[in-house]
């Protein structure tokens, strides 16, 4: 599997809009399962920087060191059938194989957090929303 910053970046940029209302600063990686089994290797980072999601390589040493808001962690080959989805589907395709299992989401910050911080409208995207109230 090899998740490139060259083929996500442009699908972020199409869906900037989801981004909108984040904070500065926060995250999402993507990785797949034979990483996160290892504990090591290469995770892909989405990250709010001047306000532009900025898509590059990060290394992955574990859940417990990451510092993402969530993971999307890809089985099989899920992510290499990503990578061939045109820019302008790739986020439905996410969220069809989100659905069908096979890519995992973690949540790694409390349901709170996620929607005081701004993630609601790319979760919602999704179809991943929080029921109920946070505050």
């Amino acid at each position: 599997m090899n998740l490139s910053p060259l083929s996500w970046q442009p699908v972020l940029d199409r869906h900037a809009t989801l981004f909108e209302a984040l904070e500065e600063g926060r995250s999402l990686a993507l990785l797949d399962k034979a990483t996160w089994d290892a504990g090591k290797g290469n995770a892909l980072e989405c990250r709010l920087e001047n306000r532009r999601m900025q898509v590059r390589l990060q290394d992955w040493t574990g859940a417990q060191g990451t510092e993402a808001d969530m993971l999307f962690v890809g089985l099989r080959d899920s992510f290499d059938h990503l990578e061939q989805a045109p820019p302008d589907a790739r986020m439905g395709a996410l969220k069809d194989r989100i659905h069908q299992g096979e890519v995992l989401f973690f949540v790694m910050r409390t349901k709170c957090t996620l929607i005081d911080v701004g993630w609601e409208d790319f979760l919602d995207s999704l179809g991943l929303a929080f029921m109920g109230a946070c505050r």
